[in-house]
């Protein structure tokens, strides 16, 4: 295949990649909102676009004329669909109510002895925390002076033994070695 061959196909397939799809026309429901005004709708569920005369409908509810409202978001596509509203009728006679003080009285009474209760517990928990926090400062204390004589015996310097003190030892060892300590 020549070279020319080659570039005409790949321009054929470029061209064929960056054509524009063209437009498929979407039907369209025709709808009366509560004032009047007609709107298209492509499909009256979430995801549907509205359009008032070509153009999206304004964000925000929508009262169509049978009831139903619609709430849109932006171009005008529904995000939510409210049904209508039924109306109910109040009878004329109102039922007895029942006189709720005394079990408010009675549960409430119930709420305090349980509150009264868990201050007690939480009382005796305070008592215990300041125990064990006296014991942890104490604990703390001893480590920190631990760890502080422990460093002083690591910088102490070696010093030569004194020789007018007679032992069997002999020194093989000039340094100490202190890290089972830290270990």
């Amino acid at each position: 295949m020549k070279a020319t061959e080659i570039i005409k196909k790949l321009n054929e397939k470029f061209a064929e990649l960056v054509a524009q799809p063209t437009q498929t026309k979407m039907e369209t429901i025709t709808g009366t909102l509560k004032d009047g005004t007609v709107v298209e709708v492509t499909a009256l569920e979430v995801g549907g676009i509205v359009t008032i005369e070509g153009v999206p409908a304004p964000v925000g509810q929508h009262e169509l004329s049978d009831g139903t409202i619609i709430v849109l978001g932006e171009n005008g596509a529904i995000v939510e669909i409210m049904p209508k509203v039924e109306e109910v009728q109040v009878e004329a006679t109102m039922p007895k109510v029942e006189d709720m003080s005394a079990k408010f009285s009675s549960l409430e009474n119930a709420t305090n002895e349980k509150f009264a209760t868990y201050e007690t517990k939480f009382a005796s928990y305070e008592t215990k925390f300041a125990q064990y926090e006296s014991k942890l400062n104490k604990a703390t204390q001893l480590i920190e002076g631990l760890m502080n004589l422990t460093k002083t015996l690591a910088e102490t310097p070696l010093g030569t033994p004194d020789v007018a003190v007679k032992n069997n030892f002999t020194e093989t060892k000039k340094t100490r070695d202190y890290s089972i300590l830290f270990s």
